[in-house]
């Protein structure tokens, strides 16, 4: 379960994100399960192809409702709970 304030990346598009509000899922994107990212280690996965969004962009967790901040936003499809995460205020209810 990811914690509030961590950083997770995808190994294979890069794409970032931070964890606002803790739920019960996994992240997953492009198919596979992101990767925790220590506070020291960000740097060495950091590229300069993507840089950080203004604010970044708040996705949010259907199922469990855990909420992350995109901090480098690529193609990659940020999914938990075996769905698609979708960016706040869009969710159907």
């Amino acid at each position: 379960m990811a914690k509030k304030g961590q950083t997770y990346f995808c190994e294979i598009c890069r794409q970032k994100v931070a964890v606002i509000e803790e739920g019960f899922g996994v992240l997953v994107c492009c198919g596979q399960e992101m990767k925790f990212v220590a506070p020291k280690g960000m740097m060495e996965t950091w590229t300069t192809a993507h840089h950080a969004p203004d604010g970044g962009v708040p996705y949010v967790c259907k199922v469990c409702k855990q909420k992350v901040r995109v901090v480098a936003e690529t193609t990659g499809i940020l999914e938990c709970c075996g769905q698609k995460m979708v960016r706040e205020g869009k969710i159907a209810l």
